[in-house]
């Protein structure tokens, strides 16, 4: 409890970016979602058990984060900033947490670089098609949805978190919300592009079978944005995928019931790094060997 996370900006192909990391050992890549920032992560870092290095970067044009010309706002753009991430960070293998829109990235990097990634954990991850909600449908129509995304004040921000991302609403932590809006108000054109990816999670969809990598898929039985059916199809499209469902719960469990998701979480993690720690006492010592 209460382990001190060190904040850095890295170079990487596709720009600045900002995180933060705290622990030591088997490292831990965490995406977040749409309109967020590696600060979702805030609560499960509190809880960091023993031999885990558990990384929050911010994705490109999101909270500290900054894109260049190389980068593209698409789920496959996304995906290479992660690989182009760990390549800055010197990370040959790495496990995943990726929330909402940051679960589907992770998606996309564990099917396109299997040998990268060693396991993943999925939180009410956008993946496979649903109901796209009103207010997110109205944006992407052409010419007034611009110009309505472009109004959108903190007011309806707040709003969309209140009653939408959450359950119960005194959960959720309101000075970080109006952090993540002081951001979004300054990145209107990079979110909208990050918007319409997420309405159309197709082109993850297409690989969720080809995730090989064993997969926690978490998920808050009152998600009113991503319904738990699409955690349940999940669970039998991944073929070694294990669904854990949080009761009177949201869509972003990690905030609202912290202590159960941070629980399920790191239990899944310990089991990866003991059979990790088995592996390499009983891998042979190559550094006598001439080659």
């Amino acid at each position: 409890m209460g382990i001190m996370a060190s904040k850095k900006t890295i170079s990487t192909p596709y720009g600045e970016i900002g995180l933060s990391e705290s622990g030591e050992g088997d490292p831990l890549l965490m995406i977040h979602g749409l309109f967020a920032s590696g600060e979702t992560f805030n609560e499960l870092r509190e809880r960091i058990p023993k031999g885990v290095r558990a990384i929050a970067p911010d994705l490109p044009d999101c909270g500290d984060s900054t894109a260049n010309n190389a980068f593209r706002p698409t789920w496959d753009g996304y995906a290479r900033s992660v690989i182009g991430l760990a390549d800055s960070l010197k990370l040959d293998r790495f496990d995943l947490l990726g929330h909402s829109m940051g679960g589907g990235i992770s998606m996309k990097v564990a099917a396109a670089w299997p040998d990268r990634v060693r396991r993943l954990v999925l939180v009410d991850a956008i993946s496979l098609p649903y109901p796209v909600p009103l207010k997110g449908r109205l944006p992407l129509k052409p010419i007034l949805g611009e110009l309505l995304f472009r109004m959108y004040g903190r007011k309806m921000f707040v709003d969309y978190f209140e009653n939408d991302v959450f359950f119960d609403s005194s959960r959720m932590d309101r000075d970080k919300v109006l952090r993540l809006f002081d951001t979004f108000a300054n990145k209107r054109a990079p979110a909208l592009e990050a918007l319409r990816a997420t309405a159309n999670p197709s082109p993850v969809g297409e690989i969720v079978e080809k995730v090989s990598c064993p997969t926690l898929i978490l998920w808050g039985d009152k998600d009113a944005l991503v319904p738990l059916d699409v955690g349940r199809q999940l669970e039998g499209l991944i073929p070694d995928g294990e669904l854990h469902v949080i009761n009177d719960c949201g869509h972003s469990p990690l905030e609202e019931r912290p202590i159960e998701a941070s629980r399920i979480i790191w239990e899944f993690f310990k089991r990866g790094i003991e059979d990790i720690s088995v592996e390499r006492s009983h891998s042979p010592d190559t550094s006598k060997i001439n080659p």
